[in-house]
């Protein structure tokens, strides 16, 4: 009876292992999966099945090393797809029934503090400089939680710049908005996302250009290479005196 219960216990613990390392690797496809929409610029898809990932973890969040990570690292992509996308307002560090900021995640509170200096971008300049003001606090919190956040220190200074500016700026003449000149480049800029995306702002060519004026050469596909290996010949040389 002895020898019949070991091997049992022992198969009992290989499949517990199997089982743990099953649902981690399907947890890490999901979240490549994740990763891949945001780095292709779909970031409500990113937004989406970031939030069905985490409520799918189920048994997966008791996994080892695996399962509290993955819920981090989801929440971390959700809040990155929702500032990509605008969501500003989505983005909300945890708080105490104080008011009191306790998150511990820096991805998220340096979003956060991306997300508050974006909504402090606004035509009222007094409002502009408050706001600024609360944006240099939250990267302060930012690298108080780490030291090390190289973005976050470099945030920091360039609000602290851009409100020292703005500050001793002369009052903005009514007219067109640098705001409205950056939304009508967006808006002409075709199939993709509005505003920065996670790779900056979409390029273009200057204005005023006459794009008739370049041509596009399109190398030889390999099977027209086969029939025709010589390369075109030009016209004959005169030679001039």
């Amino acid at each position: 009876m002895k020898s019949i219960i070991a091997p049992v216990i022992f198969a009992i613990l290989l499949a517990l292992v199997g089982g743990g390392f099953y649902l981690a690797g399907q947890t890490e496809k999901r979240l490549a999966d994740v990763h891949n929409e945001l780095a292709t610029l779909q970031y409500r898809s990113a937004g989406s099945d970031s939030e069905q990932v985490e409520n799918d973890l189920g048994a997966a969040r008791r996994v080892p090393q695996v399962g509290q990570a993955a819920a981090t690292d989801l929440r971390d992509a959700r809040a990155v797809a929702a500032y990509w996308s605008g969501g500003y307002s989505a983005i909300v560090p945890q708080k105490d029934a104080n008011g009191t900021v306790t998150e511990a995640d820096p991805a998220i509170l340096f979003m956060a503090a991306n997300s508050a200096f974006r909504t402090s971008q606004s035509d009222d300049r007094a409002s502009t400089l408050r706001k600024l003001d609360a944006v240099v606090k939250n990267y302060a919190d930012v690298l108080r939680s780490s030291p090390g956040h190289v973005d976050a220190a470099y945030n920091y200074e360039y609000a602290i710049r851009v409100r020292d500016v703005l500050a001793k700026a002369r009052p903005t003449p009514a007219g067109k908005t640098a705001k409205a000149t950056m939304k009508a480049v967006d808006e002409a800029m075709g199939d993709l996302p509005a505003g920065s995306t996670l790779h900056g702002r979409a390029g273009g060519p200057p204005p005023a250009t006459d794009m008739a004026q370049f041509k596009i050469v399109i190398p030889k596909r390999g099977e027209e290479r086969k029939d025709n290996p010589e390369a075109g010949k030009g016209g004959v040389k005169v030679r001039k005196g």
